[in-house]
C-alpha cells in the first residue's frame, strides 16, 4: 500500500515539473519554457522498482493523460525511465494552461503587461542584486516575457527559460543566464521570472 501511495505521488508529480530543453536529463525537478510556448517538465523521484517497472509507470501516465486530454496531443509523456532507484518522467505541455489544468497548480506564460491585466501582483520583482525595480521599472518592462509558477510547500524546482533572465521575485535564486532555482518554502509559493 505504501508503494501504491508513492506511485500516486510520482504520478501527481508526473503532473508537476519539466525538461530543460537540452538533450541532457536534468538531475532535479525542472520546468522549461520553450520559445514556441510549450512547457517541458522533468520529474525526478526515488522509487522502489520491485513493485513497478518503467513500462507500468508510463502506461499509468498515458492513461492519466488520456483522461485529461482525450488524445488531443496537448500533453505528451515523452519518457519514463528507471535508473538506480530514480524514476525520471519527461512531459511536454502545449501551453501553460495545459500544465495548470493537468497539475492543478498555477503556471502563467505571457508578457508582464498580460500578467498585470490578469491580476498578478508584480510588486516584489527584484534585480539579480536584490534591488527592487519599483512601479516605474514595472512599466518599463511591460513588453518583456514572464513566467509565474506555483510550487508547493517543501518543493524545490529549477526553471529554465529561452532568453536572458532580467528580474525575479525575491524568493528565486538566479543560477544561470536562463536558469533559476526556486527553493523549498514552508508554504506554497507563486514565483515570477521576467526575461527578454
Amino acid at each position: 500500500m505504501r508503494n501504491w501511495v508513492r506511485l500516486l505521488m510520482i504520478m501527481a508529480a508526473v503532473c508537476l515539473l519539466a525538461g530543460c530543453g537540452t538533450a541532457s536529463v536534468p538531475e532535479r525537478n525542472t520546468v522549461s519554457v520553450q520559445k514556441d510556448g510549450t512547457i517541458r517538465q522533468t520529474i525526478v523521484d526515488q522509487f522502489e522498482q520491485n513493485y513497478y517497472d518503467a513500462g507500468e509507470l508510463e502506461a499509468m501516465a498515458q492513461e492519466k493523460i488520456g483522461r485529461y486530454g482525450g488524445g488531443s496531443g496537448t500533453i505528451v509523456c515523452n519518457s519514463v525511465k528507471a535508473d538506480d532507484g530514480d524514476v525520471i518522467v519527461q512531459m511536454t505541455y502545449q501551453a501553460g494552461a495545459d500544465y495548470t489544468a493537468f497539475n492543478k497548480r498555477e503556471l502563467f506564460c505571457g508578457t508582464v503587461e498580460e500578467a498585470a491585466a490578469q491580476g498578478y501582483s508584480l510588486q516584489d520583482l527584484v534585480k539579480e542584486d536584490g534591488t527592487a525595480i519599483g512601479e516605474d521599472g514595472i512599466s518599463a518592462i511591460s513588453a518583456n516575457h514572464i513566467i509565474i509558477i506555483e510550487t508547493k510547500a517543501g518543493e524545490e524546482m529549477a526553471v529554465n527559460v529561452y532568453d536572458k533572465i532580467l528580474y525575479t521575485s525575491g524568493d528565486v535564486t538566479i543560477s544561470g543566464k536562463k536558469d533559476v532555482m526556486i527553493p523549498a518554502g514552508e508554504t506554497d509559493l507563486l514565483s515570477c521570472i521576467v526575461f527578454r
